[in-house]
């Protein structure tokens, strides 16, 4: 969690995945102060290259993101998000004709979960949580998994710098 899922109609080479998942989790950690490890997304070609918008047979490609309410606050962070995200996209895929991304849908209703055993914190709380829990994780580091590696070396947003 925040959860984004990028839908394609076009073919996109894992290069260019790689580009997206890296805007989309550096945008989201940096407008909102959420842990890089928090930022899950995956990618879904479409087997059917057209779907339709308003009843017209077109290409569409289009990301859906799940984050953690956060009030007026949030929704000002997540157009921040969305334009990174966008801009993102045209550098990376393009932004003409199939290449288009036709929608960008970030959605606020993710109340709770847990991730790596931890109920997760609420919007903000994530320094304090990452802390609380920074032992397991030193752990998990220790022994060789490479995202906590990269959580305890420094892979963490703080807004206040």
């Amino acid at each position: 969690m925040p959860f984004y899922q990028v839908f394609h109609s076009i073919d996109l080479s894992p290069s260019q995945k790689d580009s997206l998942a890296q805007t989309i989790t550096n945008a989201h950690s940096a407008a909102t102060g959420a842990l890089k490890l928090f930022v899950h997304i995956e990618f879904y070609h479409n087997t059917n290259p057209f779907q339709y918008i308003g009843g017209l047979r077109r290409p569409n490609n289009k990301v859906i993101g799940w984050v953690r309410p956060r009030g007026e606050v949030g929704e000002n962070l997540m157009k921040e998000v969305a334009e990174e995200i966008q801009e993102g996209w045209d550098n990376t895929v393009g932004s003409e004709g199939e290449k288009e991304l036709s929608a960008l849908w970030i959605n606020d209703t993710m109340l709770t979960g847990v991730e790596f055993g931890a109920i997760l914190p609420r919007a903000f709380e994530d320094q304090a949580w990452f802390e609380e829990h920074k032992t397991e994780f030193q752990d998990r580091a220790r022994k060789g998994d490479e995202l906590f590696i990269e959580a305890i070396q420094g892979n963490i947003i703080d807004r206040s710098s």
